[in-house]
């Protein structure tokens, strides 16, 4: 193998030395945006393309000056501003957010029924972002939607009503009502498993014709759940086990 040859074979293997260094000292950027969830862009993936080729200047100083700090919305983004110069051309679209954007699971306080944790990749898998963002939901905090209001068709409501998804009735769904500890004087308290019943019986049944859903429902007696009132309306010996004797199948003795 000649002299020159093996120049040029050191010469292309220092040059493919030198670009995987340099590719290699490129590094991610985090977006914060206010709404959204974080964006981290990733030099690599972008220089890796094809389409690039670690060839920087396609992107610098034409679409992104490297000083500037000035936010892009995704409407200027639309317009073909910033991102959008390639998302929606050449590349995959604005539209697919999740794919940018990082989505997390969100969890929502609800008093007296169980918190809410809403899973956005269900959602993704089957629906495009723009589906609920900005029709049905701001990203970010939006204003309390009561359950009156989401059976009117408000929040979740618009398609849990059940044909595009399950109905808004079947709350346990959503909803993660665990155990409530009651505490009884001179009787032992006793620990209701929602589980236990939502297995055999709907929210519904129960909710809001037997338990109101607050915590302002003065207590019921023994006397009074005998007469049908509070867990006696199901506990007769017909429906579930009676009240009458059988007090350590509920209370904690």
């Amino acid at each position: 193998m000649s002299f020159m040859r093996i120049s040029m074979l050191v010469i292309a293997a220092a040059v493919m030395l030198w670009t995987a260094v340099q590719a290699s000292d490129v590094f991610d950027i985090v977006f914060k945006p206010r709404y959204g969830g974080e964006v981290v862009f990733s030099h690599g993936i972008h220089t890796s393309s094809p389409k690039i080729a670690d060839n920087c200047p396609t992107c610098h100083e034409k679409i992104y000056k490297t000083k500037s700090k000035k936010p892009v919305t995704m409407a200027q983004m639309e317009k073909g501003k910033s991102c959008g110069a390639c998302h929606g051309r050449i590349a995959f679209p604005l539209s697919a957010c999740g794919r940018c954007h990082a989505i997390r699971t969100i969890t929502f306080a609800v008093p007296y029924v169980g918190n809410v944790n809403f899973l956005h990749k269900p959602h993704t898998d089957k629906f495009p972002c723009d589906a609920c963002h900005n029709k049905l939901f701001f990203p970010g905090r939006n204003p309390h939607a009561t359950m009156a209001e989401m059976e009117k068709g408000k929040s979740c409501g618009a398609c849990h009503r059940g044909q595009k998804a399950f109905a808004l009735r079947d709350c346990s769904r959503c909803h993660l009502a665990g155990n409530l500890l009651m505490k009884v004087v001179n009787a032992g308290p006793v620990t209701f498993s929602h589980g236990f019943h939502t297995a055999l019986y709907r929210c519904t049944d129960c909710h809001p014709k037997i338990f109101p859903l607050d915590y302002t429902t003065p207590r019921v007696s023994m006397n009074e759940m005998e007469s049908g009132k509070s867990c006696g309306a199901c506990h007769d010996d017909y429906t579930a086990f009676t009240i009458r004797e059988n007090c350590v199948r509920c209370h904690d003795m």
